[in-house]
Formats: structure tokens, sequence, C-alpha cells
């Protein structure tokens, strides 16, 4: 039988969280979707999508004219989920062992999951697919991910013979465990929040819902592609609106068809998310952020800006964002001050009464006070790059600062820096170069690149990339794809490319390796596995091999490279591994 202290002391604890508001604190929930551009949009001019309950989720944000992220999709997330420029997270790329995120960076799901809140991602990830670096590595608690970049991609080696039904019934990951879905992928993800939030009745809750439609391959259920395959395209209208529009040939246009059907795909299912919340009377409690990762890959209606993914123009950069906050925030001004990627997560922080410590080191600042108290967003310089490597200075680069752009294009080691510099502020097409008249501008603004250069690069991270951690009782099971493989720039799904894994075997004992290849090897021959200085060779004498395995391996502890060749003789055509796997015995 409880005391009559104890029962006080339980009452005491009650009204104190009651008093500092623990029962009102707002759950969370972004949405991003990939490749999806700004023009995507119904509510941002374009009148041949499909964009309802998108465009409403628009009336009910505060919508910022002016969000910035990175060029391409994993610095994008790498920023998103930390708050800080990607080079210093480690990620630099996104494939190419680029996109791996190292695991001491600190991210907003280990950050609200420690003051409280259940976290769970559904969808793409694009962090790192092995240990330490996998989405329940860094936060996330309940998880069901994909691996590599994208689904049927090259590093996801579930899906990547399905070829063009990738999308369907994807085989995904679930805490850890392999699972084969059923449905759409987008849909499957939208299903998994929905039970997430369900099942989390009794504590506010973190969400991240990662679609990665409408990247490429462009699959979409027939349902949707019917609502879109007579659609014709009428640039006129565009261009009597006074914006900049894309030549688009015939691929262009069916490719737009299918990508408008996958958006209005994801456009039902933020529909079906946000009445779920309304069933369970948690909507006006829910703060819901809607955004993407970068531009559109295909030439399409962009909002009259100019470029695509992976360039620092405004097309590549420039994307929607929508806040809905909380029923007591009732701001819904547009908000045209430059802010970025990186400002996510300590807004939300402020937003939740979560505070958070310098030691962080954030990029970001908040703009949560705009939000509440409509109160001007601090300007400051923001920065962008990407290139398929570490970043080459001015190469693909850019700093927006006082709403001036400066964008540094130079092509290669050989050639003189090339800026070209625009006034967004009354020309946000990036239609006028302005650099040869503002001579003092484009040398103000190329010193603050300079100095964030050398500030990024000088980053732990980035000069001791991330490693995949073997030998840990977290991953006893773990699959080396090409996505998180170093080498060559453009390894991909070449068979003659040069590739290795970069590993740290903490655990020294004994391991079953198996080597698989992306096609049968017709010819015997000798396949060799190398771990720094640990050689392993194996004679096969079959033909039309997919794999070989060496069944017992005592590997020791230590940092080393993994790399893998079989060749059928001396000057005869070799091949690297598709993939392997390291199983801890």
């Amino acid at each position: 039988m409880l005391n009559s202290k104890f029962i006080y002391v339980i009452l005491f604890c009650l009204s104190l969280g009651s008093l500092l508001g623990y029962s009102q604190k707002p759950n969370v929930i972004i949405v991003m979707a990939d490749d999806m551009g700004y023009g995507d949009l119904g509510a941002h001019g374009n009148p041949l999508i499909k964009t309802p309950n998108l465009d409403n989720l628009s009336k009910e944000s505060v919508s910022f004219d002016n969000f910035y992220v990175s060029p391409v999709c994993a610095p994008t997330r790498a920023s998103l989920l930390t708050g800080r420029y990607n080079i210093r997270t480690g990620v630099f790329d996104t494939y190419s062992g680029g996109a791996i995120m190292a695991t001491e960076e600190e991210t907003i799901a280990e950050i609200f999951k420690d003051h409280g809140y259940a976290t769970g991602i559904f969808g793409k990830w694009h962090l790192g697919d092995s240990y330490p670096s996998r989405p329940q590595d860094q936060g996330f608690e309940e998880s069901v991910w994909h691996l590599s970049g994208g689904i049927g991609q090259v590093g996801d080696v579930f899906n990547y013979y399905k070829g063009n039904t990738s999308y369907f019934d994807p085989v995904l990951f679930r805490n850890g465990e392999v699972f084969e879905s059923s449905g759409y992928c987008s849909d499957v993800y939208t299903d998994e929040l929905i039970s997430f939030v369900e099942n989390n009745d009794d504590k506010q809750f973190l969400a991240y819902l990662s679609f990665n439609a409408p990247h490429t391959p462009l699959q979409v259920p027939e349902v949707y592609y019917e609502q879109y395959k007579s659609l014709e395209f009428d640039s006129d209208y565009f261009e009597k609106n006074g914006q900049y529009v894309h030549e688009m040939n015939e691929k262009n246009k069916e490719d737009a068809r299918k990508v408008y059907a996958m958006v209005s795909n994801i456009d039902d299912n933020v529909g079906r998310l946000i009445s779920s919340l309304k069933k369970k009377n948690i909507y006006d409690n829910t703060i819901i952020i809607f955004m993407t990762d970068n531009g559109p890959q295909q030439y399409r209606y962009v909002g009259g800006y100019r470029g695509l993914k992976g360039q620092v123009r405004e097309g590549g950069i420039h994307v929607p964002f929508y806040l809905k906050n909380v029923k007591n925030q009732k701001n819904t001004n547009a908000i045209e001050a430059p802010a970025a990627h990186i400002d996510v997560l300590p807004t939300l922080a402020e937003l939740c009464g979560i505070e958070l410590s310098e030691q962080l080191n954030l990029d970001g600042i908040s703009f949560a006070k705009s939000l509440s108290e409509n109160k001007q967003l601090k300007e400051r310089p923001l920065f962008f790059e990407w290139q398929r490597s570490y970043p080459e200075k001015y190469r693909n680069m850019a700093v927006l600062d006082n709403g001036y752009k400066l964008i540094g294009n130079t092509k290669s080691h050989n050639e003189s820096n090339q800026f070209e510099l625009y006034n967004l502020n009354i020309d946000p097409f990036e239609s006028n170069d302005i650099s040869e008249e503002n001579s003092e501008i484009v040398q103000k603004l190329q010193s603050k690149l300079d100095d964030w250069y050398d500030d990024i690069m000088s980053s732990e991270h980035i000069k001791k990339p991330p490693r995949t951690i073997i030998g840990s009782p977290n991953e006893t099971h773990t699959i080396l794809n090409r996505n998180d493989a170093r080498g060559m720039q453009l390894i991909w799904a070449d068979e003659q490319m040069y590739v290795r894994w970069d590993l740290n075997i903490i655990k020294k004992g004994n391991y079953k390796i198996i080597c698989h290849f992306r096609k049968p090897i017709p010819d015997p021959g000798e396949l060799i596995i190398r771990l720094g200085t640990q050689n392993f060779s194996k004679k096969i004498t079959a033909n039309n091999i997919e794999s070989a395995t060496y069944e017992n391996v005592l590997l020791n502890e230590g940092e080393v490279a993994l790399e893998g060749w079989y060749y059928s003789g001396w000057g005869q055509k070799h091949y690297t591994p598709f993939y392997i796997e390291l199983i801890q015995l």
C-alpha cells in the first residue's frame, strides 16, 4: 500500500510537469520529397499538377519564399538532421563512399529522443547503410528504410534486380531486420508512419517521412499515371507570365507526366496522414514541415528558376518549405528572408522547448521567433557546393549574402576562376550577370567563400572519413554495397572499376566472407580479397559463378581497406565484387 508521502511526491511531479507544459509539447513530422522541384506544386503557380492537400497545407503554414538546400540529396539530409553543413559530417556526395555520416554527429533524432520523444524514420535514409551510420544508430527508435540513395539503385542489393518494378513491394529494413513490404513504396512509408503515430498515444513523437519519389526510376501506380498520360505542355503560359522556361523534348514531357503522377501520389499520402492526425485529435498540436531535398533532375516547370538538381543555381537549391505550427501559433505570413536546411534543427528544438548545447557547433540558426512573433530573420551568408568528389574551391560553389549571390563556375583545374554575380532581390531568376560592374562585391563574396571553404575542409570528419565498423554486436551481418564503396568517382555498377570499403575491425575473430558479382563470371579463375596486410585467395574452377564464399577467415583488429578482385589469368579481364557480406561466426 502506498504511503501518503509517496502519493504526495507523485502528485507534485505530475503538477510540475503540467506547469512546465510537458503534456503540451508539440509532435513533429518532417515530410521530405526526393527530387521534387519548386515548380512541382499547384501552390507555386503550376496549373498542370494536382496537389490539393499540399496546396491546402501551404495555406495553413508559414511558407518560406526563399528556402535553400544542397544541390543533391545526401548532403541535404545530413544538414537537415544535424544543423551543420554536410562536409562537417563526412558527407560530400551521394555515393562513392561520400554519403556516410559520421556516427559522432548528434542528430535531431538523438536530441529529441533524449528529451522524451519517440522517434521514427520511414523511407529514404541515404547516410550510410552499415553500422554505425544506420538510422537506428543515429537516434531513430523505429526505422523502416531502404538501402542506398534510391530503391533499386546499385547499392540496394535487395531490389536492384527487380528493374522497373522495384518501387512495388520493395524489400526494406525494419529496425535492422529485412522484410518484404506490400504495396507502392510511398504508400508503404505513409502506412508505417500512421501506425507509428497510433502506437505512441502516451508520448510526443518526432517522425521523418522521407519519400524516395519522385526520384528516378519514374515508377508509379497506373491509376496515378492515368491522370497525366494525355497531358500537353504549353510553355506559352509561363512565358506570358515572364518566367524562365526550360526547353522540353518529348522525353522531358513524358518524364514530367510520370513525375506529376508520383507527386500526386505523395499529395494523397500527405492527405491521409493529416486525416489520421485529425482523427486522433492531435493535428493542432503537431508541427508539420513539408520540403524537398533539391531541385528537379529533369527539365520541366521550375517556378521560373534556372538550373536543375546538382547545380547551385536557384533551380537546383531553391525549394518549397512549409511549416504548419501548433494551434496557438497563428502567424502564416510568408517569410522572405533566406533560410536553409541547417536551420531546421535549431528551429524545431526552440519550438519544442529543447535547449541545445553550444558544443553541437551548429551552422544553422533558429527562425522560431519569426514564426511566433513575426520577427525579422537574421541575415547571414549561406553557402552551397557539390561535385562528384571533395569540394574544389569555387567549382559549382555559391554564396548568398544580403541579396547578392556569387556563383563559382570553374570547370577544371586548368581554367581561371570564373564568377557570376546576381542581385536576387531584383533578379530572382538569375538572368542578368552583374559581376563585371561590381568587382568589389565579387571580391567581398569570394573572400567569404575562401574563409568558409578553409573552415569546412578543416573539419575532423572530412579529414578522417567515417568507417564501417566490423565486429560489433550491433551488426553481426554487414552488407558492403557499392553506394558506400570508395574509389573512383564513378564506381556505380562498373565491374572493372577499382573499389574498396574502409573498415574498422574492432573484434579479432572468425568471419564468413561472401563476394557477389553483378553478372555471372564466365571463366574459371582466382578471387583475391585483401584486408590491409591480410590476403586471402581462392581458386574458382566453375564457370558462370555469381558469388564465392570464404567460409572461415580469421580477421585481425584494425583500420583497413577491404579490396577484392577476380581474374581468369594475367592480362585477362578482371571483375570487382558488386557487394560483399561479412558475417561474424
